[in-house]
């Protein structure tokens, strides 16, 4: 006779991911991930779309946690079958928080969403697939929330229409976008300013009088990988609460042995600098004819510490398009990059950020203490 097992509850087993470790190593993320779960999209034309994505959830774990429960994940997944959107997230996270203890929590969504599309003289109708991502964390109390959106798209060159006597290269390309928004953004809407973008947009399903059409528009309006990346940003910009956006457009040639690429990053501080504190960099370049401007300035003290673009840029956190921008006058960095690119140069951080027309918290302290005192001294007319 073989005897039965007997069920033993959980208090009574080891738990050996919630003793001590002493390697004093704290781990940026842990969990699960690429599980396959079936989810629930809000959708604009059908209230809720049903999909399938891959899903990635993990926590921060402290350096005296030997492990974190990889089964509450699952737990709460199970709990939370219903509606997933920015909406939902925050509470979701805050679970995680709290179930696994952690102070950071994370969860990437990446699922096929589904739009309805009617070809353009025929009318018939199909659905087009477009990947698309939730990318969402919660550290401490910050939320923070990107929707990712790939939309297919034709692209005809404009080069290859100026130099043939007929035809012109075309290809499928694809361009991924990512946003953060403090209002919902719809899906559909990033799909609709993308494809308006292209030369034309893509359908699942076309017949012949569709294709002529589709032919004909894409060699009406040709667009290098640049346009599509600048067109694209410019239009989702638009779209409202609208605060970061990361634009990349990846085409497919169709005569060349590799693709042409492009990306954008946007954010709305690059047009809403707080005017307090940041001084126009022009005018303090004119008022001195030997200042250089904040951009060629650090162009000119990478070059003499021998730091390529790209290397000087990962080495203070930034993209080198980011910081080619930048040295161009285009854009600025970020209080935290430059006090990074002050070490690495071995500047004063406070010649640093006044180089780059921030005035340092402290020293804003102080000219409000004596505000006619400081007026005196920067007009020449203090004693």
């Amino acid at each position: 006779m073989i005897a039965s097992a007997q069920p033993v509850h959980s208090d009574a087993l080891p738990d050996h991911a919630s003793e001590l470790d002493t390697r004093q190593v704290a781990i940026d993320k842990v969990g699960i991930k690429n599980l396959a779960y079936p989810i629930q999209i809000m959708d604009r034309d059908k209230d809720v779309q049903h999909t399938v994505a891959r899903a990635n959830l993990y926590v921060s774990l402290p350096h005296h946690l030997k492990g974190t429960h990889m089964s509450r994940f699952i737990e709460i997944l199970n709990q939370r079958r219903g509606e997933m959107t920015i909406r939902t997230m925050p509470q979701v996270l805050e679970e995680i928080q709290n179930r696994l203890g952690a102070d950071d929590a994370y969860i990437e969504l990446s699922f096929p969403y589904f739009i309805s599309k009617k070809a353009p003289v025929s009318g018939v109708e199909s659905l087009m697939e477009y990947q698309c991502k939730f990318g969402a964390s919660k550290r401490g109390k910050d939320v923070d929330f990107v929707l990712a959106v790939q939309v297919p798209v034709k692209s005809l060159c404009p080069c290859s229409k100026a130099i043939s006597q007929y035809g012109a290269h075309n290809q499928r390309s694809l361009i991924d976008i990512q946003v953060r928004s403090s209002e919902f953004v719809w899906i559909e809407d990033v799909v609709t300013r993308v494809e308006a973008c292209a030369s034309a947009p893509l359908y699942a399903l076309l017949k012949r009088e569709d294709e002529k059409y589709i032919t004909e528009l894409a060699y009406e309006n040709p667009k290098f990988v640049e346009d599509l990346v600048r067109d694209a940003l410019l239009s989702l910009k638009e779209l409202p609460g609208v605060e970061w956006l990361h634009v990349a457009a990846d085409n497919q040639e169709s005569i060349h042995n590799h693709s042409a690429y492009a990306e954008i990053e946007w954010t709305r501080d690059d047009e809403d600098q707080p005017k307090a504190i940041v001084m126009d960099q022009p005018a303090a370049a004119a008022a001195k004819n030997d200042a250089l401007p904040f951009g060629e300035w650090l162009a000119a003290q990478r070059h003499y510490r021998a730091y390529s673009q790209q290397r000087f840029a990962e080495q203070i956190g930034v993209s080198a398009a980011h910081l080619s921008r930048v040295e161009a006058g285009g854009k600025r960095l970020s209080h935290d990059v430059l006090l990074r690119a002050a070490k690495l140069l071995g500047h004063d951080a406070d010649t640093m950020l006044l180089r780059a027309g921030v005035i340092p918290e402290h020293l804003m302290a102080r000219i409000a203490q004596a505000p006619d005192q400081f007026l005196d001294w920067a007009n020449g007319t203090g004693q």
